[in-house]
């Protein structure tokens, strides 16, 4: 019946659907095209004041040693961290197959690697820390020309892009733990990085080099995390073979910036710059920095530092 309380329903009921509309397209324009984050980076020398307390404290200790001991110490550290270019030359003569960097998830740190990595180094397989499924729209994405579109809260188009441009033959691959194996049988402990390890297994290609770019902690030696993992059920040739890797800004992280900050007063001054083998520092460095030994330097072989 088309009477006039009629219409006045059918017209609330369109305005209702039209606003629906809207908000979904609104939703799916803000997922698509998500807008670039506006932060530049902050490039003052101290934004840890607690840690840098450490720093300072390190520095008295450090000058009242033996100019003996001094010396040593500097030596070692200039010996010990070397440049991306000497660590990359190094990488290229080495037979590592297997390298997990951990990373923050953060703008810095993917144009760093794209920049200052990736567009150096050559390797046969990308492993990320996605799906197949959500790789394969980020890779559709990638091919459409988009500039920009986040992974795990920070661009990866441009890492992608220069991963391909760099290697071509390159194989890229989503080993997160998908919704399948979430809902499947788990084990005691971290079943998400016992997924992992096994979504990898199924991608490697003995003799082939594969990166594994995912968080820090899953390229931790320690139990229950992927390189640990896959460290346990590789065979002993392969485990000769693996390396993991921390990826850090200088302030991204407080005891890393009381240790860089050191480095710089006592005259080891150093753009970018990487550890290849931390178990090679001076011990009295792990006894001035006990929080970087314990965050860092006791969980990872080599340590990349990139700075602003």
């Amino acid at each position: 019946m088309d009477s006039p309380l009629a219409r006045v329903i059918l017209t609330i009921l369109s305005g209702y659907i039209i606003i629906l509309l809207f908000l979904s397209v609104y939703d799916w324009i803000a997922e698509e095209y998500p807008r670039r984050p506006a932060n530049p980076p902050n490039s003052e020398r101290i934004q840890y004041p607690f840690y840098h307390e450490e720093a300072v404290k390190a520095l008295q200790r450090f000058s009242r040693l033996p100019k003996t001991e001094k010396a040593a110490i500097k030596e070692n550290l200039a010996t010990s961290l070397i440049s991306m270019e000497q660590w990359l030359a190094h990488l290229h003569q080495s037979d590592y197959k297997i390298m997990c960097m951990g990373e923050l998830h953060e703008e810095s740190t993917r144009n760093f690697l794209a920049e200052e990595f990736f567009a150096k180094f050559g390797a046969d397989a990308l492993l990320l820390e996605t799906t197949p499924k959500n790789l394969k729209r980020l890779i559709t994405r990638m091919n459409a020309g988009r500039d920009y579109f986040p992974l795990l809260g920070a661009d990866i188009m441009k890492l992608l892009r220069t991963v391909k441009d760099t290697n071509p033959a390159i194989k890229i691959r989503g080993i997160e733990e998908t919704d399948e194996q979430q809902k499947g049988p788990h084990g005691p402990s971290n079943s998400r990085d016992q997924s992992i390890a096994r979504n990898f297994w199924d991608r490697f290609q003995p003799g082939r080099r594969h990166i594994i770019l995912f968080g820090a902690l899953h390229c931790t030696n320690e139990p229950n995390w992927l390189f640990k993992n896959l460290y346990s059920q590789a065979s002993p040739p392969v485990r000769e073979r693996m390396l993991n890797v921390q990826v850090l800004g200088e302030h991204q992280n407080g005891p890393l910036e009381a240790f860089v900050y050191f480095l710089d007063e006592i005259g080891i001054k150093k753009k970018h710059f990487v550890i290849p083998d931390t178990h090679s520092l001076h011990p009295r460095i792990c006894e001035l920095f006990q929080p970087l030994n314990r965050q860092i330097l006791k969980k990872y072989r080599s340590l990349m530092v990139f700075r602003i």
